[in-house]
Parts: C-alpha cells; sequence; structure tokens
C-alpha cells in the first residue's frame, strides 16, 4: 500500500499507509517525484496554535466564529496528510478526462505521499523548462508576487522585507526585478540571510543584533518608502514599522500566531501615520486591481517567470530529503529551522 505523511499524534509525524479508491471518471492519479511542505501555514496549524483551533472561517459573513465543537486536543491538523504541492507522472486517468494522458508530468496541491489523486480541474501539466523544485516553489512565489503587486513598488522605490522564508526570498528577488534602488533583507537565520544576498539583497541585518529602524535609516539617510512582512512574526511586524519613513506602506503576508504586544501601535504606526496593508490573493479575495487582475492571471505569470528564468528555485528547497526521512526530517525542520528554508522530499525514481 502507499505511504504519505500523517499527523497521527499532536505535534507528531509518521508515514502512514493508505489505500487508493476506484478512480473517478473526472480524476487524474500521479504517481509522486517530489513534493514540498509550507513551513509557516503548516506548521502554524500542526503547532495548535491556530484561530482554527477553536473558530472557524464563516465564508458569508467574511468573520470568524466559535466553532460548535472546537478541537480539543492539543496539536493541530490529527489525523491529516500533509503537504502543499506535489509533482509525479500520470499513472491512471478518469474515463471523462481527456486532457491528460499516462506518463505526463504534473503538479497540483497535494500531500507528501507516494500517490496523488485530483479532478483534473486541480492537475496542472509541468512544463519542460519548470523543475520539479521550481513547481513546488510556485505557492510561496504566488504570495511573494501578490505582495509586491500589493505594495505598489515603483522604480527605484528603497525597500525593506522582513522574514526570509521561501516567500520573503521570493520578494526578495522580485524587488530587484523591479528596480528597485536598494533592498534591505532583515531575518535571523545566517543561512537564509546568504541566500537574500546571493538573489540581489544590498543589504542584509540580523534583527537579534540590530536595531532595524535605525540600521535602515543609516544605511538609507531615511525610511524606506515600502517594507514587506513575511515572517508572521509580530516582533518583525514593529520592525517593519520602525524602518519606514513618514506616510510609507507596509504590507503584511505572513500567518500571524503568538504575543501581538510586541507591535506597539502607539509608537511609528500612529506617528508617521502608516499604511497597512493586508495581501492575501486566496480565500476568496479579489485583487486590488480587479479586473485587470485575478488569481488566474497572478498564476500563470509566476509560472512564466520560472519558465523564463525571471525567478529562481536555487538552494530555496532545502534540505532535500528521501521519502523514507520525510517524517524524521520534518520535525527536526519544526523544532529547529536554523538550517532550513523549504522542506523538499524526493521520492524513488523522482
Amino acid at each position: 500500500m502507499p505511504r504519505g505523511l500523517y499527523v497521527d499524534q499532536p505535534q507528531h509525524v509518521i508515514l502512514a499507509e493508505y489505500e487508493d479508491g476506484p478512480i473517478q471518471p473526472d480524476q487524474v492519479r500521479f504517481r509522486s517525484e517530489f513534493a514540498a511542505i509550507k513551513h509557516g501555514t503548516i506548521f502554524h496549524l500542526f503547532s495548535g496554535e491556530s484561530p482554527f483551533q477553536d473558530q472557524r472561517f464563516d465564508s458569508e459573513q467574511r468573520l470568524f466564529v466559535k466553532k460548535e465543537n472546537p478541537d480539543t486536543q492539543p496539536g493541530g491538523m490529527l489525523g491529516q496528510f500533509v503537504g502543499n504541492i506535489a509533482v509525479g507522472a500520470v499513472t491512471e486517468v478518469g474515463s471523462a478526462v481527456d486532457n491528460f494522458a499516462v506518463g505526463q508530468r504534473v503538479y497540483c496541491y497535494g500531500p507528501i505521499a507516494e500517490t496523488v489523486t485530483r479532478s483534473s480541474a486541480q492537475v496542472h501539466p509541468l512544463p519542460d523548462a519548470v523543475s520539479p523544485e521550481d513547481a513546488v516553489c510556485l505557492d510561496p512565489a504566488l504570495y511573494a508576487y501578490a505582495a509586491v503587486r500589493d505594495a505598489r513598488i515603483t522604480l527605484g522605490d528603497n525597500t525593506v522585507v522582513t522574514g526570509l522564508g521561501a516567500i520573503g526570498l521570493f520578494v526578495v528577488q522580485l524587488l530587484v526585478q523591479a528596480g528597485c534602488l536598494n533592498v534591505i533583507a532583515v531575518d535571523p537565520l545566517p543561512k537564509r540571510r546568504a541566500l537574500a544576498e546571493k538573489l540581489g539583497a544590498h543589504l542584509t541585518l540580523d534583527p537579534t543584533s540590530t536595531d532595524v529602524g535605525l540600521a535602515v535609516r543609516h544605511a538609507l539617510g531615511q525610511g524606506a518608502d515600502v517594507a514587506i512582512e513575511a515572517s508572521g512574526n509580530y516582533r518583525a511586524l514593529n520592525d517593519a514599522m520602525r524602518s519606514v519613513q513618514q506616510c510609507a506602506r507596509i504590507v503584511t503576508l505572513g500567518y500571524y500566531k503568538g504575543d501581538h504586544s510586541h507591535v506597539p501601535f502607539g509608537a511609528e504606526w500612529h506617528h508617521n501615520r502608516l499604511e497597512l496593508v493586508s495581501s492575501m490573493p486566496v480565500w476568496d479575495n479579489p485583487t486590488r486591481e480587479h479586473p485587470l487582475w485575478d488569481l488566474h492571471r497572478l498564476e500563470r505569470t509566476v509560472l512564466a517567470f520560472f519558465e523564463r528564468k525571471v525567478l529562481t528555485s536555487n538552494e530555496l528547497v532545502d534540505p532535500i530529503v528521501p521519502f523514507a526521512e520525510a517524517a524524521d526530517a520534518f520535525l527536526a525542520v519544526y523544532a529547529d529551522p536554523v538550517q532550513a528554508i523549504k522542506l523538499g522530499v524526493r521520492f524513488s525514481g523522482g
């Protein structure tokens, strides 16, 4: 029987067996070659410190409301297979599917599992110019691109990026491509700062040893024009607010958790009249440039960026482990992300 990465206990995963049922007429099934997780969202839910623990999102009212039966377990995602994007070769198609063929390489949102079955509408052909590593980075690159568009970047802007996970590192690449005069990248992990420099950041800062607001002003002679906060950390949000100049814009795209008291809204936020913008291209949110831009156009453009080598996944998918080691690697990165950026998993034959 095939196996997948499965949450069997609070804050614990194993490789668990599952059974593939008969394929439905509109479905495509593929054998996985490569897959990855989404660190921020998955680890947030996995920790149990999520608004979804005892609330649900009411899509009609656009509000989080109390669950009738809140989760009583101390950990999140119990009984679920976890992952983000998977890449593989088609092994079976349903009787109503005429746009995919056995042997074709494809990708889709799905778990870290040896086989993935989805409706044909959820599966996409993998272009020859897009590597499996690129494909599993399409999700973080999408969020990064949406945030850069929400930031209304202009040629010559001075910018700050806080949080250099996969999303933040794609933000760095996009800001460099957009012609920003200075891109300052902020993260406590040396490995991530070093990669940001390779990707074009003009200056990197360690927020644990530097007053980011003062360091940015020292480097630029003034605050930045725009800050993009990609960590989901409230201390980093405060650093972003302190790093920009009067009437500047801060765009957030992190999934925040923990103690929000680290954001003193009575300080720079209030006195410098800052603009705070939440960037979220999914959850049925229209783009701020609708109707010219929508989610599908954002997705097509990001894929084209990888095809044309505008964006690169080089060194972002790290570490890469064999499927047999996926559970141990997941738990190790969750416990200590210092040597990781985006965990990738390679399957036998991939």
